[in-house]
């Protein structure tokens, strides 16, 4: 029994590592379609958010059962309560990714009325913070989580800079409109593909500590861990 329900917790690890790579996979291809105005690349990609979906259920089943059976206690609990919280924010993700697949479709059909800068940077900083709120999780590193959370605040200025470049080109010529608003509507896709890896990099936190920190207290509650520790490295 006990080899089994090690087998299960295991399996368990396999199939989040997955689902991982599936959501990194599909955000990272939505931006390359695009950016290089790829509308067949983009379809392709979208159909590829079904897949997701199917492994989130599987992975929530696989979950229960072990609930069912097995009344995982302590760490064990914690891990477990974590990839199912940690999956359902890989399924938004896929989401997000299908979303700029349509608009890339869309925008295919017309010339930039921009280069393509900041997006671009944007994009590889949220990469960024998915694949290291992932590693968090996995390894159940605190260290890195924290880095997670405090670049959100990175991808929060992006998308402020990019939306106020943007009106400033749509109040100089209305009829770019169109497609400065999807434009707005993929850098806000990015900046919520963002606010999930900060999740799961909170979830990493609780996994390792048992301590549920939510958005604006999560960085107050790791700097105040911090402070603990240097004080008792002064004593």
């Amino acid at each position: 029994m006990v080899n089994k329900y090690v087998e299960e917790l295991d399996e368990l690890k396999r199939d989040f590592i997955e689902i991982s790579d599936m959501a990194r996979r599909i955000i990272s291809e939505a931006m390359e379609a695009l950016i290089e105005r790829d509308a067949e690349k983009a379809r392709s990609t979208y159909e590829y958010d079904k897949l997701i979906d199917l492994k989130e259920l599987e992975i929530e089943e696989k979950c229960v059962r072990i609930f069912a059976l097995y009344q995982p206690e302590a760490s064990d609990l914690r891990f477990v309560v974590s990839i199912l919280k940690s999956i359902g924010d890989l399924e938004r993700v896929g989401d997000l990714a299908r979303d700029i697949c349509e608009i890339a479709i869309y925008l295919s059909e017309y010339p930039p009325i921009k280069p393509y800068v900041d997006l671009p940077r944007m994009a590889i900083i949220v990469k960024e913070m998915l694949k290291d709120a992932i590693l968090s999780i996995l390894k159940g590193d605190i260290e890195m989580a924290k880095e997670v959370i405090e670049k959100d605040d990175i991808v929060d200025s992006f998308y402020a800079r990019i939306t106020d470049e943007l009106i400033e080109i749509v109040e100089s010529d209305p009829k770019t409109a169109h497609i400065a608003l999807r434009l707005i509507l993929v850098t806000r896709s990015l900046e919520r593909v963002g606010d999930h890896a900060t999740n799961i990099a909170e979830y990493a936190v609780y996994m390792k500590t048992g301590e549920i920190i939510k958005h604006q207290k999560a960085l107050k509650w790791l700097r105040e861990q911090e402070e603990k520790k240097d004080d008792g490295g002064k004593e």
